[in-house]
């Protein structure tokens, strides 16, 4: 989540007696993996008090990993105006209720994903994780794990860490973020390429290219509609969670004065054409910044600049709308060949990708996956720490490799790799 400040009060721990782990079958079991433990704590209490207006129905189930910055976690099904704590998630056979664990685990991910699916099977699963976001992939950082109950000294759950959670849970329809700029098309399709390999198959990325401001998803209007509406579409159901949340940030909305916010639903299985797509893009642009550097580095940059998106976590120059990118080269290119790769490229994204913008963001054309691209390598900083980040880019995505994107940074940056 971003830095967009809502006021909430700071409550006591719920005081809630037990109740009996008897399956509770619905259509859709909602997974909230929310880690308050760190400086969001304050909003995750009013995220809960969203959660209790509408509660788990006969046909949607909420489950909570609930951990608060100065309390332990405990685990609740949320009801309608309360929570009701649920006995029986342990992780590596210690009980979690009332222990100070470390929400930067995955295995503390695992075992609860695989205990809400045995405690209230449904057709369809969304898990939600609830914290900080990081575009290489990074959330739920957890500012008291504490050893040993915990093996852990993880600070956050990688996105590799996140599918080792989901390995053998079979069909998780929608995996969302809750957390900033996990929106990226390198996230998107590395979850493509490696779900398949775990026995996890996840149809839907829901997460955002920008800032979500520390409110959240309004999970109130998100639980009213789900009850409301035909629940075997499992696309509408994301692209339902996109048009709320956008509704709610909107001039008019729940949530006003948060302009620079959209959240995109990514179709997983239409995603992957993307890395062979960019990459017949790169190797033209490649060729022609060999044999006419100033030309080529000009039209990119310029459609770099065209691309910058309205507030990035990590500044202008890390970040841009890769489909914005895209199109500005092919209406600057010259070479229609080239402006049909990028066209071609283009496709697949709008194929893919469903994005719900808020009216203020229609003139910054972010259509919902960013892709990293620093304006020069000494942007990263200096040599030892551009040099460390860019091993951790390509140490932590395929499409740095499979759309040849490190070798056109590159070679747009002028700047032969180094050997590590």
């Amino acid at each position: 989540m971003g830095i967009v400040a809502v006021m909430c009060v700071l409550m006591t721990a719920y005081a809630i007696p037990a109740v009996a782990n008897a399956q509770s079958t619905a259509e859709w079991t909602i997974l909230v993996y929310l880690d308050g433990d760190n400086n969001l704590d304050p909003d995750s209490v009013g995220d809960i008090e969203e959660m209790e207006m509408v509660g788990s129905t006969d046909k949607v189930n909420v489950l909570v990993l609930w951990d608060r910055y100065y309390e332990p976690a405990y685990l609740y099904k949320v009801v309608e105006g309360d929570l009701e704590l649920v006995d029986g998630l342990e992780v590596n056979g210690m009980p979690v209720n009332g222990e100070e664990i470390s929400m930067a685990d995955w295995r503390v991910l695992e075992a609860f994903v695989d205990f809400g699916k045995e405690l209230m099977p449904a057709e369809h699963y969304m898990l939600d994780l609830w914290d900080h976001g990081s575009a290489y992939g990074y959330t739920c950082w957890d500012d008291h794990a504490e050893a040993p109950w915990n093996e852990s000294t993880a600070r956050a759950i990688s996105l590799s860490e996140v599918v080792n959670s989901l390995e053998g849970f079979g069909n998780m329809d929608i995996l969302a973020y809750d957390g900033c700029t996990i929106g990226m098309v390198e996230i998107a399709y590395e979850l493509n390429l490696i779900q398949s390999e775990r026995e996890v198959s996840i149809q839907y990325l829901v997460a955002s290219e920008e800032y979500i401001p520390n409110s959240g998803f309004p999970y109130n209007h998100v639980l009213e509609e789900m009850n409301d509406m035909d629940l075997s579409d499992v696309g509408a159901v994301a692209m339902m969670l996109a048009d709320v949340y956008a509704a709610c940030y909107s001039p008019h909305g729940q949530a006003k004065g948060s302009p620079t916010v959209n959240l995109s639903v990514v179709d997983l299985a239409e995603i992957g054409p993307i890395g062979a797509a960019i990459k017949d893009l790169v190797d033209m642009l490649i060729e022609g910044l060999s044999e006419d550097f100033d030309y080529y580095r000009d039209m990119i940059a310029e459609a770099r600049g065209e691309a910058n998106l309205g507030w990035s976590l990590n500044g202008w120059d890390q970040r841009i709308d890769v489909t914005t990118l895209l199109m500005t080269i092919s209406a600057l290119a010259e070479d229609e060949e080239l402006s049909a790769l990028a066209d071609d490229a283009v496709d697949v994204i709008l194929d893919a990708v469903y994005v719900a913008n808020t009216p203020a963001l229609e003139d910054q054309s972010a259509y919902g996956l960013g892709v990293w691209f620093p304006v020069s390598f000494k942007s990263l900083g200096n040599a030892n720490a551009g040099y460390r980040t860019l091993t951790l880019y390509t140490d932590a995505f395929a499409f740095a490799d499979d759309a040849g994107w490190m070798e056109f940074l590159y070679a747009f940056w002028g700047k032969a790799p180094k050997a590590k």
